[in-house]
């Protein structure tokens, strides 16, 4: 039974390329509700596309947040000599190549 139903899934849901699209799209605007139950039931049988919503929704999420706080919660952030040779280099690579 459960590889009849695997098979009439792939067999009638979207490719991988259109759930890639509709999950792009869809962090901009919602789509139809036909569009998200065919990408529900394409998810449950594409670990792939699972993998690559869950990848989006987590860019998205720390984008939201804001680089001033996605810095502050860094684990072992810069220290401030390592900032300080960091600038020194790219300035020094400046004067280097004008």
């Amino acid at each position: 039974m459960r590889q009849w139903l695997i098979g009439f899934l792939a067999r009638n849901t979207p490719s991988c390329k259109k759930v890639t699209e509709i999950i792009s799209e869809s962090m901009e605007q919602k789509p139809t509700f036909r569009r998200r139950m065919e990408v529900r039931l394409h998810l449950l049988i594409c670990k792939w596309c699972t993998r690559y919503r869950k990848q989006l929704l987590f860019i998205r999420n720390v984008l939201r947040r804001g680089p001033e706080k996605v810095g502050a919660n860094a684990p072992g952030g810069l220290s401030p000599e390592a900032r300080e040779r960091m600038k020194r280099a790219l300035n020094q690579n400046r004067a280097d190549h004008p």
